[in-house]
C-alpha cells in the first residue's frame, strides 16, 4: 500500500498544482455548466494569450518583464468579461456559446498573427496549449492558491447572487437584480483564474478540471452542495492517480490527468445509467452489448494495422519530408543506427546541401560525431553559408579532422569572412592546424582596431609569442615576410617557431 501511495518529492507540488486548479474549478464548471457556456474557459483562455503576445510586441520580455505580461493578460481577460457580459441576449435569439465560439476564434487567429510580428514563435501556442504543470514550484503553487482564496471568498460572499444567476436568472431578473452587472463580475473573476491556470496547466487540462468533474458530479447528484463535495473528491482522486501514472510510465502529465478524469466521467455514467435502470438485468446486458462493441471497434483497430515499419526506414522516408523540422529529427536520431551506417551516410553528406540551415548545420555535426570526411568536397560552399551557425559548424569540422589542406581553405574563408568573430574563429582554427598564412591577415585585425583587436592580439601572442606590441604590427609583418618560410609549428610548444632558434 505504502509503494501503491509512493509519490517522489519532484512530483509533490505538480499534484498540489492539480489539487489547487480542482478546488475552484469544479465550483466554477457547476456555475459554467449551469450558464450553458461551456467553451467560456477556452475563450477567455485565447484572450489571456493574445494579452501576453501583445505585450511581447510592445516591447516585454517573456522571463524579465513577467509581471506587467501577467497585466496585460489580465487587462485584456477582463475586456473579454466584459463582451460576454454585455452580449449575452435576452431569449437566447443567438445562443451565447455562438458569441463564445466567434470570440474564440477571433483570438486564435488575432494571436497567430500577432506572434508573426513578434518576437515569440509556434512554441507558445504549444506552450499554451501544454503549460508546465511538471515545472511548477511551490511558489507559483502557493501564489496561486493565494489568488483563488480571493475569488473563492468574493464568491462566498456573494454566493446567492451568483446562484440565482447561473440557476435562475429569470428569477433574478423579477428580483431587479442587475443582471449584466453580476454577469460582468462572474467572468472578470473566472479571468482572474483563468488567468493563473493556463500559465501552469495548459488550456486543455484546465478546460477538462473546469468540465469534467462538474458533469460527473451532475450525473451522480441534484444538490449544488453534494455535486461540489462529488466533484473535489472525484476530482483529487483523479489527480492523485494522474500524477501518479504519469511518475511510474513516463507519459506526459497533463494529458493522462485528462484521461483519468475522462475514465472517471465514464464511470460515473454508468452509475447513473444502473441507478436509474428499471431492471438491473436488462441494464447489465445493454452494458455487456457496448462493451462487445468496444471490444469488436478496438480490436478491430489492431486488426486492420499496418506492418510496422523499419525505424530506420521511417527515418530515411523523412529526409524527403517537406518539413524542416522533420529532416531535422532524422538527422538527430540516425546515429542510433550507427550498425548500419552505411545505408544512411550518403543521405547526411545530401543534407549538406539542405535549404534549411538548420538542417545543414546538424549534418556537419553527424558527419563529425561519425568522423566521415565526405563532406570534404563540400568545405567552400559551406564556409560561404549565409548562416553564420553553418560557418562555426564547419570550422569545428575542419579543426577536428586537421589537416594542411583543411587549414588553407579556412585562411582563403577569413580572407573573405566580414564577420569579424567569425573571422577570429577562422584563424584560430588554421592556426591551430599549423597555417602561418592566417598570421597576416590576424595582424591585419588587431592594427584595424575595434571591439576583436584585444583578442586578435592574445590569439597572435599565443602562436608566435610576444614579439611586437600591438602598435608595430607593420613591422610583425614585414618580419613574417622575411622569415615566414623559416617558421613551423611546433606540436609540443604549440606555437609557431623559427627554424633553428632552439
Amino acid at each position: 500500500m505504502e509503494q501503491l501511495l509512493y509519490l517522489p518529492a519532484s512530483m509533490v507540488w505538480p499534484l498540489a498544482a492539480c489539487l489547487v486548479l480542482t478546488g475552484i474549478h469544479v465550483y466554477l464548471g457547476v456555475h459554467v455548466i449551469a450558464r450553458k457556456v461551456i467553451f467560456v474557459d477556452l475563450a477567455l483562455a485565447q484572450i489571456a494569450a493574445l494579452g501576453t503576445v501583445i505585450g511581447v510586441l510592445l516591447g516585454y520580455e517573456v522571463g524579465t518583464d513577467d509581471s506587467a505580461l501577467y497585466l496585460y493578460s489580465l487587462a485584456f481577460t477582463i475586456f473579454g468579461a466584459f463582451i460576454f457580459s454585455v452580449t449575452k441576449m435576452k431569449g437566447e435569439k443567438v445562443p451565447h456559446e455562438a458569441i463564445i465560439g466567434i470570440v474564440y476564434a477571433v483570438t486564435f487567429a488575432a494571436t497567430i498573427l500577432v506572434i508573426s510580428k513578434s518576437a515569440l514563435g509556434p512554441q507558445e501556442l504549444d506552450h499554451i496549449l501544454k503549460g508546465e504543470l511538471l515545472w511548477v514550484r511551490g511558489g507559483t503553487v502557493l501564489k496561486t492558491a493565494g489568488i483563488y482564496f480571493v475569488v473563492g471568498l468574493f464568491h462566498f460572499l456573494f454566493r446567492r447572487q451568483f446562484i440565482t444567476i447561473s440557476f435562475d436568472s429569470a428569477l433574478a431578473e423579477r428580483q431587479g437584480m442587475n443582471v449584466r452587472l453580476w454577469d460582468f463580475l462572474f467572468y472578470m473573476s473566472f479571468g482572474f483564474v483563468i488567468t493563473s491556470s493556463v500559465a501552469i496547466a495548459g488550456v486543455f487540462l484546465v478546460f477538462s478540471y473546469l468540465v469534467i468533474p462538474a458533469v460527473g458530479a451532475m450525473l451522480l447528484s441534484d444538490k449544488l452542495s453534494t455535486r461540489l463535495a462529488i466533484g473535489w473528491v472525484g476530482g483529487a482522486v483523479c489527480s492523485f492517480v494522474g500524477v501518479k501514472l504519469s511518475w511510474d510510465t513516463g507519459l506526459p502529465t497533463s494529458p493522462l490527468v485528462v484521461c483519468v478524469l475522462a475514465g472517471a466521467l465514464l464511470l460515473a455514467g454508468l452509475v447513473r445509467f444502473l441507478r436509474q435502470s428499471h431492471s438491473l438485468k436488462h441494464s447489465m446486458k445493454y452494458v455487456l452489448q457496448s462493451a462487445v462493441v468496444v471490444g469488436v471497434f478496438i480490436g478491430g483497430l489492431f486488426l486492420f494495422q499496418k506492418e510496422r515499419e523499419d525505424p530506420l526506414e521511417h527515418l530515411l522516408q523523412m529526409f524527403k519530408s517537406p518539413l524542416p523540422a522533420e529532416r531535422l529529427t532524422a538527422l538527430q536520431q540516425l546515429t542510433e543506427h550507427t550498425d548500419h551506417r552505411e545505408r544512411w551516410a550518403s543521405k547526411v553528406v545530401e543534407a549538406l546541401s539542405d535549404p534549411d540551415a538548420q538542417v545543414r548545420r546538424a549534418a556537419i555535426r553527424v558527419l563529425i560525431e561519425i568522423k566521415d570526411t565526405s563532406f570534404f568536397r563540400y568545405v567552400p560552399s559551406l564556409l560561404r553559408d549565409e548562416s553564420d551557425a553553418v560557418k562555426t559548424a564547419a570550422v569545428n569540422a575542419l579543426r577536428t579532422f586537421g589537416g594542411g589542406l583543411k587549414a588553407e581553405q579556412l585562411v582563403d574563408a577569413a580572407r573573405r569572412e566580414e564577420d569579424p568573430e567569425l573571422k577570429l574563429m577562422m584563424i584560430r582554427a588554421a592556426l591551430d592546424l599549423g597555417n602561418p598564412a592566417a598570421l597576416p591577415i590576424l595582424a591585419d585585425m588587431v592594427a584595424e582596431g575595434g571591439f576583436f583587436s584585444a583578442e586578435a592580439y592574445e590569439v597572435l601572442t599565443t602562436h608566435v609569442g610576444n614579439r611586437f606590441p600591438k602598435t608595430q604590427m607593420s613591422a610583425f609583418k614585414m618580419w613574417l615576410k622575411e622569415n615566414g618560410r623559416d617558421l613551423y609549428w611546433d606540436e609540443q610548444l604549440h606555437k609557431f617557431v623559427l627554424r633553428g632558434s632552439q
